[in-house]
């Protein structure tokens, strides 16, 4: 029986049917599993006060999820770790580090602002490609912290590369240029691009970045840091604030993915008056039928902010605007099969899940939310970051929960 192109689980948790997410999804040979915290069926937070024990929960729901879906963590080639206190970031990495020494995936460590609970000390996001732990080619930039922590650099799988958050730390353990934004955007991108390099791409394969900031009102050295360093290339990008970093003196750190070939295949899109373009980035990048949206916000054509003080309003201004830009990519809101909704902290949500527009009732993708610092202006609330698979909305197999919570395993 061939396998179905998508596949949708659900682990039986109150909020994946309300929010319309799933647990875990498949796309072709790609598991994805949503962002994930240590609430069993019953919502109860497992290991309050205990980062290492509500990691261990997480990987024990993404393990039976991602399972679900025909994945496994052996071969999982991205993970993403949000805590809530970034004094309790290396527990909660060496946790993960234990299930990960061998696929030591491509990671990204940063602190935000607040998860749905207080409780929640960490959500974790993962991403597994099929094979990838016997094939999957990893590359070393060489320092320390990436042997500690379990991590790669870049994992190539295919064509795709995937780049771990990167920060200003060099070989030797020492942050370049504190205090100078622009100094350590150039240094995170020239990392980044030499991981790049070696995996056998060039900066024109770039197809996806995010960036996070612990200071936003500086933000114009790193655009000017940016264009120098991408010339006419236009990946797409989210940029977001957020309260710290690993270190103290970090204030960047940016995550990036890349097809080899894409510079010859690539389609770039734009908002009607390209706004995008002189600030270094695409609205959407597609790549055969892989579109990536750059995070929307209620920034309007002309550049006014929607919905001023009104999250809810603003968050539809999101998605028309993510809406519009997978229409014009050839795919729609039911291809989509990842989403990630960044709520500044002090913002009043003031719609409930069940409530408003339902606009991903049908497909159910994996999804991630949580607080963070700010936005690229003061007056955004809100920023939604999208994937779609072209045809990914046809065909869903779902697959419910099972009698046992696999915590309680």
């Amino acid at each position: 029986m061939p396998t179905p192109r998508r596949i949708n689980v659900t682990s039986g948790r109150s909020l994946e049917t309300t929010a319309h997410y799933s647990r875990a999804l498949r796309v072709g040979d790609t598991v994805l599993q949503s962002g994930t915290t240590a609430i069993d069926r019953a919502g109860n937070v497992r290991g309050v006060g205990d980062v290492a024990r509500q990691v261990e929960t997480i990987l024990a729901i993404a393990e039976w999820s991602m399972g679900k879906a025909g994945g496994t963590l052996a071969d999982v080639v991205r993970s993403r770790i949000y805590v809530t206190d970034v004094a309790v970031a290396d527990q909660a990495v060496r946790t993960l580090a234990q299930r990960f020494r061998d696929a030591r995936p491509a990671a990204t460590l940063v602190q935000v602002s607040g998860l749905a609970r207080p409780e929640q000390l960490v959500e974790v996001e993962l991403d597994a490609i099929d094979g990838a732990g016997a094939t999957a080619r990893r590359i070393s930039s060489g320092r320390a912290i990436e042997t500690e922590y379990a991590y790669s650099r870049a994992v190539r799988v295919g064509d795709r590369v995937l780049i771990s958050g990167t920060t200003a730390l060099n070989a030797r353990g020492v942050v370049e240029g504190p205090g100078d934004l622009y100094r350590q955007t150039r240094s995170v991108l020239d990392t980044i691009f030499a991981a790049l390099a070696e995996a056998g791409g060039t900066p024109a394969d770039l197809v996806y970045t995010k960036t996070y900031f612990t200071d936003l009102s500086r933000m114009a050295d790193y655009t000017r840091a940016w264009l120098e360093a991408f010339g006419d290339v236009r990946p797409t990008s989210t940029t977001l604030g957020i309260p710290a970093l690993l270190r103290p003196e970090m204030l960047i750190e940016i995550e990036a993915e890349a097809i080899i070939g894409a510079s010859q295949v690539r389609r770039d899109g734009y908002t009607q008056r390209e706004r995008e373009k002189p600030r270094g980035y695409a609205r959407t990048v597609t790549v055969g039928d892989v579109t990536h949206v750059s995070g929307c916000t209620a920034l309007s054509a002309a550049g006014d902010v929607q919905g001023a003080g009104d999250w809810a309003a603003q968050y539809d201004h999101a998605l028309d605007t993510a809406t519009w830009a997978l229409e014009q990519a050839g795919a729609s809101l039911d291809d989509v099969v990842r989403r990630r909704t960044f709520t500044v902290a002090g913002a009043t949500v003031n719609r409930p899940y069940a409530q408003g527009p339902a606009y991903f009732a049908g497909s159910r993708p994996t999804s991630m939310g949580c607080r963070i610092a700010g936005l690229a202006r003061p007056e955004l609330l809100v920023e939604v970051e999208i994937t779609a698979v072209k045809g990914a909305g046809q065909g869903i197999e779902s697959i419910g929960p099972d009698p046992i919570d696999p915590v309680d395993r």
